[in-house]
C-alpha cells in the first residue's frame, strides 16, 4: 500500500513518418481534429514530388498555422467535474483556478454550509470554454421553509445530475480531514460511467502547521523531509479509507495532496502540478491546449507541458 506516486507522463507521437508516407494516429484526436487532419490529407494525397520527411514538415507547418488561430482553441471545451462536500477544499479550489478571491464577483462562496440542491458552473474568465462544474455532495429537501438535509438517494441523485455527469471529462473529489461516504458513493457513478476519478485531500497547507505545531519531532529531518512523509501518509490513508468505504482499491497516483489556496496552486506546491498533470491525460490534444492556457502555474511540470 505504500508505493511512492511518480506521476510521469508519456507522450505518444500524433504525426510520424513511414517508408510508405506520413502516419497519423488517432488515440489523441479530438473530432474536431481529425476533421483537420482529414482535410489535410486530400491535400496531399496526390503529392508525389516530396519525400515523407518533407511531407511531415509541411504537415506539421500547416498544423501549426491552424493550432495558432484561436478558432481551433474554441472549438474546444473542458468539463471538469468536482465532487465533494461544504469545507472540503472545493471552492478554495474553484476560485483559485479562476485567479479570483472570495470577495470576488462570480467566485464560489467558501466555507459555507451546503444547502444547494443544483449543480454550479464557473467558467474561467478569459477561456470560457473550460468549466468547472460543482455537484452537490449531499441531497436536501424542502421542509416549513427550509431545505433540510435527506437520506442520500443515489438513484434519485443520477436522474437529477447524471445528465450533467456523463458532459464531465474528468472528475475531482475533495476532501479533508475525513472522507465521505455521499461523494464516495457519486465518484464510483462517475467511474462505472467511464469517467476517469482523481481524490484531492486538500489543505495540506493547515495539516502541516497542525504538525508542527503538534509534533515538532517529525520535522527533525528537514522541513522538506517532513513534508514529503507527511504527504505518503495521507495518500496511503485516503486509499485505504475510499476501500474502507466501498469505493474500490484506488491506485495511489489518482490520490493528490493539495492547498487549494491561490498562491499555492500558483507557486505549484505538494501535488497541485501533478493533479493538473493528471487532468491533462484525460483530454485531448485540442482541449491539452485549451487547457494548459489556463493554468496559471509557476513550476517546471506545467512549464514543460505549456512548451510541449
Amino acid at each position: 500500500m505504500g508505493s511512492n506516486q511518480s506521476h510521469q507522463s508519456q507522450d505518444s507521437p500524433v504525426i510520424s513518418t513511414s517508408s510508405n508516407g506520413v502516419v497519423i494516429t488517432e488515440d489523441d484526436l479530438g473530432s474536431e481534429e481529425k476533421k483537420a487532419f482529414r482535410r489535410l490529407a486530400d491535400k496531399f494525397k496526390n503529392v508525389t514530388d516530396q519525400t515523407p520527411e518533407e511531407m511531415l514538415q509541411t504537415l506539421q507547418e500547416e498544423v501549426g498555422q491552424h493550432v495558432g488561430d484561436e478558432e481551433w482553441m474554441d472549438e474546444a471545451c473542458v468539463r471538469i467535474g468536482i465532487i465533494g462536500n461544504a469545507k472540503a477544499g472545493k471552492s478554495t479550489f474553484i476560485n483559485s483556478y479562476l485567479e479570483l478571491r472570495a470577495t470576488d464577483t462570480g467566485a464560489a462562496a467558501v466555507g459555507t454550509t451546503e444547502t444547494t440542491t443544483e449543480t454550479a458552473e464557473y467558467r474561467h474568465p478569459v477561456h470560457t470554454n473550460v468549466v468547472l462544474v460543482d455537484f452537490p455532495g449531499a441531497t436536501f429537501k424542502l421542509q416549513g421553509g427550509k431545505w433540510l438535509p435527506a437520506t442520500f438517494d443515489m438513484k434519485q441523485y443520477i436522474r437529477k445530475f447524471g445528465d450533467k455527469m456523463k458532459e464531465c471529462n474528468v472528475f475531482l473529489v475533495f476532501s479533508s480531514d475525513c472522507v465521505q461516504s455521499n461523494s464516495v458513493w457519486i465518484a464510483r457513478k462517475a467511474s462505472e460511467m467511464g469517467k476517469k476519478v482523481l481524490f484531492v485531500r486538500s489543505k495540506f497547507d493547515r495539516d502541516v502547521e497542525d504538525k508542527q505545531r503538534d509534533a515538532p519531532a517529525y520535522f527533525e529531518g528537514g522541513q522538506e523531509e517532513g513534508e514529503k512523509r507527511l504527504l505518503q501518509m495521507q495518500r496511503e490513508n485516503y486509499v485505504s479509507k475510499l476501500e474502507e468505504l466501498g469505493y474500490g482499491r484506488v491506485d495511489i497516483e489518482d490520490v493528490f495532496i493539495i492547498s487549494g489556496i491561490l498562491d499555492n496552486i500558483q507557486l505549484g506546491r505538494w501535488d497541485a502540478p501533478a493533479l493538473k498533470e493528471a487532468i491533462l491525460k484525460q483530454l485531448d490534444i485540442q482541449q491539452k491546449m485549451l487547457f494548459i492556457t489556463t493554468c496559471q502555474d509557476y513550476s517546471p511540470t506545467m512549464v514543460r507541458a505549456k512548451a510541449e
